[in-house]
């Protein structure tokens, strides 16, 4: 179970290429007028109490940092075939920490036990733009598709090394593949030639997919992937919006995989892992109701963000051998009362038909969450964006007992 925050919410659609290397540059535009720069800032202040922490086991997580990325993109050269370059540079600070507080994964950890006053990488990459809608890329990557997708969930975003191709010359359908050799922790300044957090032995994972948009409101998405030494999965996505006129709107996300692992590891299993989502939208009100269910001898186990499954929320995934799990979701726009910038959502999410093991098929669990965002909208502080995330976990025997808090206040500057 990875109990690490999740940015994204419901969104099932596949997201098109690279998330943070974006290649926004236009083919033939030149490396330098083509090129773009940012800088962002992001402090987080993370709280995490373990309600039923045995006597002598630490009761607490607790820990605050600032970090600051610079995104470098350069736009391409003239000519059929265009040649640009990408670097991203990294640094995390230590404001507060201690050594019976530390486990957050917001600084990275030092020898003593302690967290380092800092941590800092600088990494690059090379890229090609063909004929204006086939790119390849080789270096530092932020790969963001439901089989290997990077992790932003703290302070720095952890990242991949490799290559891969995209292509978007058919009107409406984007396809990518890649294979990654080098994975990057969010909270470590190093990298390691394994590329899973799960599978010991992984040295690189290969992936082929893409997303067609059969209309403006109607897409679906493929993707396979194929980890060395580990499993091979599949997954299968559509998302669809309907206006039903007076305003209202219904927006349904479906999601699928199917993974296997039949390497020689001797940990073969077989797992689906369904979710079906429908968001009702009214104005500035939005209500979801969603379903995820697990099937197989095992439950669903995956890398860093690559779970675009309706219930993985703020803390669990709701991923365990043969759950089901529903979610009731509230969302809020302010705006609709004179503040815009302001928005307001509140979930919950509960899992039964837990397999414990020994006949024991009756583990439940429940999570609730609710986050307020506010961005500054005018003024010396127009940007800013402040965030307040809750979380309420109760798991009986399945698990820990948790009750989450962050807040989080970010900027981007755009340099160029």
């Amino acid at each position: 179970m990875k109990n690490t925050v999740k940015w994204s919410s419901i969104a099932l659609a596949v997201a098109m290429g690279n998330a943070m290397i974006s290649s926004q540059a236009v083919a033939g535009e030149g490396f330098v007028e083509g090129a773009s720069a940012t800088l962002s800032n992001r402090t987080v202040y993370f709280n995490r109490d373990f309600r039923n922490a045995a006597s002598g086991d630490q009761s607490k997580a607790e820990e605050t940092g600032t970090g600051f990325l610079l995104n470098f993109e350069s736009g391409f050269t003239e000519g059929p075939i265009g040649l640009g370059a990408d670097v991203v540079a990294s640094a995390g600070f230590k404001v507060d920490s201690g050594k019976g507080r530390t486990g957050t994964r917001l600084l990275e950890m030092g020898n003593n036990g302690r967290a380092n006053s800092e941590y800092s990488e600088i990494r690059g990459a090379v890229k090609a733009n063909i004929l204006g809608d086939t790119t390849l890329r080789y270096g530092v990557h932020f790969p963001e598709n439901p089989v290997v997708a990077y992790e932003d969930a703290r302070l720095l975003p952890q990242h991949y090394q490799g290559y891969s191709i995209t292509n978007s010359s058919i009107d409406g359908l984007f396809v990518e593949a890649g294979r990654m050799n080098k994975r990057g922790e969010m909270d470590d300044s190093s990298e390691s030639s394994k590329v899973s957090a799960v599978v010991a032995d992984a040295n690189k994972v290969t992936y082929l997919g893409g997303t067609y948009a059969f209309a403006e409101n109607l897409s679906a998405s493929l993707y396979t992937s194929k980890m060395d030494k580990g499993w091979k999965r599949h997954f299968l996505g559509a998302t669809h919006t309907a206006d039903l006129g007076n305003g209202l709107s219904l927006t349904s996300d479906l999601a699928h995989y199917h993974t296997s692992d039949d390497s020689p590891s001797g940990n073969s299993f077989q797992n689906k892992a369904s979710s079906l989502a429908f968001t009702l939208g009214a104005g500035h009100h939005a209500v979801t109701a969603a379903y995820q269910r697990m099937s197989g001898d095992a439950g669903f186990v995956y890398d860093d963000g690559a779970i675009f499954l309706a219930n993985s929320v703020q803390v669990l995934d709701f991923e365990e051998k043969n759950e089901r799990s529903w979610q009731a979701r509230y969302d809020y726009d302010f705006e609709g009362l004179g503040i815009p910038g302001l928005s307001f959502m509140t979930r919950y999410v509960r899992g039964s038909n837990i397999d414990m093991g020994a006949g024991n098929s009756d583990g439940k669990r429940w999570e609730r969450n609710s986050e307020l965002r506010y961005t500054v909208q005018n003024g010396m502080l127009e940007g800013v964006n402040v965030r307040w995330r809750n979380a309420t976990v109760r798991q009986g025997s399945v698990g820990s007992d948790i009750d989450e808090n962050l807040l989080i206040v970010s900027y981007t500057w755009n340099l160029l």
